[in-house]
Order: C-alpha cells, then structure tokens, then sequence
C-alpha cells in the first residue's frame, strides 16, 4: 500500500491502481485547524504520513483523502491492521504539509512514521518535508522512514552496459516515484538539516517499540534489501 503526498496533486496507489485527487486549500484547512485546537490534549503525539486506509489509534494520520478500511483488507489482514489498533476518521487529518506546514510548535512531536511515502516528493519537497518535521520533533525523538532502495532497485533490474535502454526507469514509471534515496544520500540530507543520529536496520526492526508493524515492502520488492529502513534522532 502506498498513500502519497505530492506537492500539486496526491497520487494514491494500492495494488497497481492509481487515482489522482485534488484537494481544496479550503477542504485542507479544516483538518489543519482541527489539529491546531487539539493536539495539546495529546498525550504522546505521533505522526503518521501518507496513512491511506490505515489509520491507526492514537495517531494523528495525515494524508489526503479518508477511505474506510474494509475495501481494502485484503491486502492488510488483521496482521497487519487488527481491531485494537484501528483509529476512526477523527484520528485523520487531510492536509498538504507541504503547503501549510505543520499546525504544531517546536518540540512537540514524539515519533513520525511513513512507509512508501516519500520517494514521492520532489527533492525540493523532501527536504522541506524533513525539515518541517525535524522542527516539530522533540529532542531525542525518533523519524522513522521506511522507503525504496534505489541501489537496490538499480542493481538487480538495470543493465547499465546497454545504456539508456537499459535502465530499469519502471521504478519511478510504474510506481509514480519522484526521487529515491540512497542510504548515503538520505544520511547526508538528514545530517545536513540536524539529525543527531541516522540509524540503519532491517523491516520491523525500529529502535523505538512505538513504531506500528510494517506494511511495505510487500511481495513486490525484496524484503531484505528492497527498502532503507531508517531511523532519525533529532
């Protein structure tokens, strides 16, 4: 499953389907106030972008357009969406964080998560993303980001010695992809706007017990080696 936010359109992609929705800056507004008014009643506030169906409680989910879960649990299961971590529509907030921002003060977030979400940004907007993020998080707070190796990607479907036809340029046709890391490349971004600490691990395998079980990759990429899996420390 993915559930994408792009910055003049949201493209959203479960199985090989992909419907492309716009949404109103007065439709965004709603849920970004919303969000605003509420999140001093939260506990702990946890971040979840690119969320699709998949809201899950005792988040605040963020992505574009709300779907009930049911149409789609063929492809979660109750492993990896069962009733006690299910949220309702009043845990989603639909809004482009990269148009407005994040409606929260510094140092108020206690973990983000996203799977397959942002190898859909431009570079511009990932580093805006990452940025806008880093500001929210609390000191010491973890940003997990579970995306598509492009190494990985390269390596096992290109044949660079044919050249330009060689290229393996399904990975961004096919799945609507922007711009993909690279361990090194998300370690030298992330450095860069402040990140303490870039930990590399494997799917399931966050340093935070926080962190909801993974969806992606699925059957379509390797397990292993597919995905970076990363977490950041502010």
């Amino acid at each position: 499953m993915i559930k994408k936010l792009l910055n003049d359109s949201f493209i959203r992609i479960f199985g090989y389907k992909i419907n492309i929705q716009k949404v109103s800056q007065s439709d965004q507004q709603t849920d970004y106030k919303r969000l605003r008014a509420v999140y001093k009643d939260v506990k702990s506030l946890k971040l979840h972008f690119g969320c699709g169906p998949r809201v899950l409680k005792d988040w605040v989910n963020i992505d574009i357009l709300f779907e009930p879960y049911e149409k789609y649990m063929r492809y979660y299961g109750d492993r990896y969406y069962s009733k006690e971590v299910r949220g309702s529509r009043e845990d989603f907030f639909e809004f482009n964080v990269i148009d407005l921002g994040m409606p929260l003060p510094d140092d108020s977030v206690d973990i983000v998560f996203h799977e397959d979400f942002i190898e859909h940004l431009s570079q511009k907007n990932q580093i805006i993303f990452l940025s806008e993020t880093y500001r929210v998080m609390k000191k010491g707070a973890l940003h997990r980001i579970n995306t598509p190796d492009l190494t990985h990607s390269m390596r096992i479907n290109s044949k660079f010695y044919k050249g330009r036809e060689g290229v393996f340029v399904r990975e961004w046709d096919d799945n609507s992809h922007v711009n993909l890391f690279t361990k090194e490349y998300l370690k030298e971004i992330a450095t860069l706007i402040g990140y303490s600490k870039i930990i590399f691990n494997s799917k399931n395998s966050s340093i935070s017990k926080g962190i909801p079980l993974e969806y992606r990759p699925s059957e379509d990429r390797d397990q292993v080696e597919g995905n970076i899996f990363a977490d950041l420390i502010k």
